[in-house]
């Protein structure tokens, strides 16, 4: 198989979640050599039966780069979540050290000035950066409803303020989610994630300090302005779907193109099941 993104020996940097190995077997099934790095606390090399690779901590980047040299390896996706490191925590090996100039540059920033410290870094060792739907362009959100259960035209219209809300504080590096409803505002999440700020509106219900209507009350998501989706696209998932049940929303909706959804099928028919919509808004 040819075209850009399936040529070329591919290392596959996983964190935690179940997307790493859907990008891995992505990357088999197009014929791809791969390597896989399990990130030491984040993922299990174990998950990744029938690959070749091994873990490594943060601190071993020295020996994961003596590695890509050996190997051949032309390429890199990193995938999956990974709690913000600790510079001051790294251990680095001997390695490892004559890189950390670098990262402590990187490290001075929010998470999108990190995240474009580490591009540029393995773009700077000569590897082509490949972004997971790239990869796997499957397990990414699609134009529409991703099951039978329809948004309303109130809920369409607040899932396009939630955008705009996204895209407006996109500068301040703040998260890519919020809740809308009742025409206003009900949560934006930060440094806690989608699925607390969904726990946070949720105990606001159960609470009676929020009410919000049947059919009312949308999760958007969407990446900041100009992320780096190579390496930072947001997701949704099961879960993400529980967590809004358990806020009493409507629906949810995501930016086409632009977020993980992982198993389509999967997710539509739990949110079928919930009576949620699921829509892709382009």
């Amino acid at each position: 198989m040819s075209g850009a993104g399936t040529e070329g020996r591919l290392a596959l940097v996983a964190g935690s979640g179940d997307y790493p190995l859907k990008v891995a077997q992505a990357a088999r099934a197009q014929g791809r050599e791969l390597y896989v790095v399990a990130l030491s606390g984040a993922a299990d090399i174990g998950d990744f039966a029938g690959f070749e690779g091994r873990e490594y901590r943060l601190g071993q980047l020295g020996a994961f780069m003596d590695e890509v040299k050996r190997r051949r390896i032309s390429d890199i996706v990193m995938i999956g979540a990974l709690p913000r490191p600790s510079f001051g925590a790294l251990a680095p090996e001997l390695s490892t050290l004559k890189y950390l100039p670098h990262f402590a540059r990187a490290f001075k920033g929010g998470d999108d000035h990190l995240l474009r410290g580490v591009v540029s870094f393995f773009e700077g060792q000569g590897l082509v950066v490949r972004g997971a739907a790239e990869i796997a362009p499957e397990i990414v959100a699609g134009s529409g409803p991703m099951g039978r259960t329809m948004p309303t035209a109130p809920a369409m219209e607040a899932a396009e303020r939630g955008f705009a809300l996204l895209d407006a504080i996109s500068p301040f590096d703040i998260g890519q989610a919020a809740v809308i409803a009742d025409h206003r505002v009900v949560a934006v999440e930060a440094a806690e994630g989608t699925d607390a700020m969904l726990e946070r509106v949720a105990a606001m219900v159960k609470s009676g300090r929020l009410r919000i209507g049947k059919g009312d009350g949308v999760l958007v998501k969407a990446p900041k302005r100009n992320q780096d989706l190579r390496v930072d696209m947001p997701a949704v998932g099961v879960d993400t779907v529980v967590r809004a049940v358990e806020a009493g929303l409507s629906g949810i909706a995501v930016r086409t193109g632009a977020v993980l959804v992982g198993d389509r099928a999967t997710l539509a028919a739990r949110a079928d099941a919930a009576g949620l919509f699921v829509v892709g808004v382009p």
